[in-house]
């Protein structure tokens, strides 16, 4: 994974987040790009060592590559973490709470990126020129206080933004996306890999969280 998965013409919201310890309940504030031109659930590995957060060995390593096929230099996905993710509405009263599984790696400047794997889980209303998100078709297993979880608070645009190519030196490419171990054969369907490792942490993880 580079440090920023995106190509600069797809759209992109940032909010404003808290990770919730599942023993402590210690609050971690946490810049969260939604990005539809990422996959996965992503953390940087940076922030969350940072704040000390359990990782968790991923069974079989696999690499970040570029859209193009080739070896991004960020490396090997070796680990992932389990939090708690709180997104409240601007006005501090209702939120969204979700337990998620998040891929370990450098995103540069980002601390989380919630990738098409999200967007597809949760789909959310979003209002991508007014940076408004509404939380109104979340799945079961998410907690709502005070529903509907209605405009979620966003982080400022920037009125500039740095090419990700100059930005960081190992940018390789507009769009990165994970791919499965070239050891064994490349699913052509870029859902599937993630779906097949978050079924294989799972199995080999029954009970680790923060």
């Amino acid at each position: 994974m580079s440090a920023i998965t995106r190509n600069r013409q797809i759209p992109s919201i940032t909010l404003k987040t808290e990770l919730i310890g599942k023993f402590t309940g210690r609050k971690i504030d946490a810049n969260a790009l939604i990005d539809s031109g990422a996959e996965g659930i992503i953390i940087n590995g940076q922030f969350a060592r940072k704040h000390q957060l359990t990782l968790l060995p991923i069974k079989n390593p696999f690499p970040v590559r570029n859209i193009d096929g080739s070896e991004n230099t960020m490396g090997w996905v070796r680990e992932y973490t389990i939090q708690k993710l709180r997104i409240y509405s601007r006005d501090g009263v209702a939120y969204h709470e979700e337990e998620a599984e998040f891929y370990v790696t450098d995103i540069g400047d980002h601390d989380i990126i919630l990738g098409t794997d999200w967007l597809e889980e949760h789909n959310p209303d979003i209002d991508w020129s007014d940076s408004r998100v509404d939380m109104t078709r979340c799945p079961e297993t998410c907690i709502t206080a005070k529903p509907p979880v209605l405009h979620l608070k966003t982080k400022p645009l920037k009125p500039t933004v740095a090419d990700p190519r100059t930005h960081h030196k190992d940018y390789q490419g507009d769009v990165v996306e994970f791919l499965s171990d070239p050891s064994t054969e490349v699913r052509k369907k870029r859902r599937s890999l993630l779906k097949t490792t978050t079924e294989e942490i799972r199995s080999q993880n029954d009970g680790n969280r923060i």
